[in-house]
């Protein structure tokens, strides 16, 4: 590998990069390297490891340095580390062993912890929740409070191009099986989830008009038309919604070259500018976390008193729809009133015997947590109640995760999310194509070539492994919606037991 010629670190590319006081109380604990970190040796006497912040570069270390990272073991005190390499020169950038001991254990660095136990439980199994609790907090340091209607102001205002989101952002499960996979049985989401919808019957009819709600850079579409022929893709309109509108080019740019006639409209989904019944086949990806979220006090949920005029509405559906919701309440709940509006939305733009397909990561009790994210904070799904909601619009519906729809195979190994962003800021640096996606070890040595074997640390997780990306935690909603009725009348339902009955004619 030849050397690069990028720019090295300044002094000013530190600034507000606050160091640790190395005084005190600091000098009797012990510190503990990050244990997926990953080094890259660059030349005969240069390593680079990436600091978790991307705005920070590069750290490059010498012989020396790389020493002092691997005696990061939690065995030897800080200030036994201080007195072996302080005042050594630890990088061919000229820092010393202070200056990265002051740094390293910063949550932008987050590449090492200082404290008298391991991080959390034992340090072979550390997850760092501590340092990465204040990464996600410094990424909200620059953002006003956050509202009810932030999401929406994120997706409109905050996102201004289409490079790089899913890469630093946020990446979903659709951007990290955007390429063929042994997990996906050698395919690509978009391909598998095809291949599903048709086991289903979904595809059959064919649907005459697609709607797809969130869809990243349009992955999906490209992948989905692979398992339609040309005949079949003949006369379908496929329809892209989306509240960002710099993801739109890409979305039509991609399906216009797999074969799709699209069409696209910036827009939010809990409002959708679409007629009544006009859509065969709705699909939502990874979007539900994105929408409105309600911010109730307990008190308000005990009385149905709304704070202002949103959270009356929220309540009012709550109301209608008979939500199962019990006492005792915390103080303060999160309630996914945008998902739930959404559905309705669903309900009143598909045609009778149209179908949904909504995947997002949620969970089935109690109430959603917030995710933090650089920029803004989703918030999980809570399924129970968006299930309920279902069946009191009419929605015939059927549930459960994403492994299990899909069918993944379960013992495939894949590279570590976080290395892959580490091997993505190497790559850059070197002038070298990489993406963020999942990666076999084979997938990778055939993306990495002969920079592989100048890695080190590389840790690969079983694909269904919590630890990787949680997948059990992404759900499905699939939802139907009763055929049969003529073109012009209105469904006939009754109530009872708190849900609505249609009937079929």
């Amino acid at each position: 590998m030849t050397q690069t010629h990028a720019s090295q670190p300044t002094a000013d590319t530190w600034a507000g990069v606050t160091p640790q006081v190395l005084e005190g109380d600091i000098l009797n604990q012990r510190a503990w390297r990050m244990p997926d970190i990953v080094i890259y040796q660059h030349a005969p006497d240069e390593w680079w490891v990436a600091p978790l912040d991307e705005e920070l570069p590069l750290v490059r270390l010498n012989r020396l340095g790389a020493a002092l990272l691997g005696a990061m073991d939690g065995r030897m005190t800080i200030g036994a580390l201080l007195n072996q390499y302080g005042k050594w020169v630890c990088s061919p950038t000229q820092q010393n062993g202070r200056w990265h001991l002051e740094r390293w254990a910063q949550p932008r660095f987050s590449l090492a912890y200082f404290g008298t136990e391991p991080p959390s439980g034992h340090s072979a199994e550390a997850k760092w929740d501590l340092l990465l609790q204040k990464v996600r907090e410094g990424w909200h340091q620059n953002v006003q409070a956050e509202t009810e209607d932030h999401l929406s102001k994120f997706h409109v205002q905050g996102i201004q191009g289409p490079h790089g989101h899913f890469e630093i952002i946020e990446t979903t499960v659709s951007h990290l099986f955007r390429e063929p996979c042994e997990a996906m049985n050698g395919l690509t989401y978009g391909r598998l989830l095809g291949k599903t919808l048709r086991q289903m019957g979904w595809l059959s009819p064919k649907p005459k008009r697609i709607v797809e709600v969130g869809a990243g850079l349009g992955y999906v579409s490209k992948e989905l038309a692979g398992e339609l022929s040309a005949d079949e893709r003949k006369d379908i309109q496929y329809t892209f919604l989306d509240l960002t509108g710099p993801f739109l080019g890409s979305q039509t740019s991609l399906a216009r070259q797999a074969g799709w006639t699209a069409t696209a409209i910036q827009a939010n989904a809990e409002r959708m500018p679409l007629a009544d019944r006009a859509v065969d086949l709705l699909i939502d990806n990874e979007n539900l976390a994105d929408m409105t979220p309600i911010q109730f006090t307990g008190d308000e949920l005990l009385t149905f008193k709304g704070e202002n005029p949103l959270h009356e509405e929220a309540l009012d559906l709550i109301r209608r729809m008979r939500l199962p919701l019990m006492p005792p309440f915390p103080d303060e709940v999160i309630f996914n009133y945008g998902a739930i509006q959404f559905l309705q939305e669903v309900w009143r733009v598909l045609k009778p015997g149209g179908r949904a397909i909504l995947v997002e990561f949620g969970i089935e009790d109690d109430w959603p947590s917030p995710v933090r994210l650089p920029g803004h904070t989703e918030y999980e799904v809570q399924f129970s109640h968006l299930r309920h909601a279902a069946k009191w619009l009419g929605f015939r519906e059927q549930y459960c995760t994403l492994p299990q729809l899909l069918g993944m195979k379960r013992d495939i190994n894949v590279l570590c999310t976080g290395a892959a962003y580490t091997l993505r800021r190497f790559c850059r640096e070197l002038e070298k194509p990489f993406s963020v996606r999942a990666y076999t070890e084979k997938e990778l040595g055939t993306a990495l070539g002969a920079l592989l074997p100048k890695l080190t640390g590389l840790h690969y997780h079983n694909v269904l492994d919590p630890a990787w990306f949680g997948l059990w935690d992404f759900k499905v909603l699939l939802v139907e919606k009763p055929g049969g009725m003529s073109i012009g009348q209105q469904p006939a339902f009754k109530e009872s037991g708190g849900f609505r009955w249609y009937t079929q004619r």
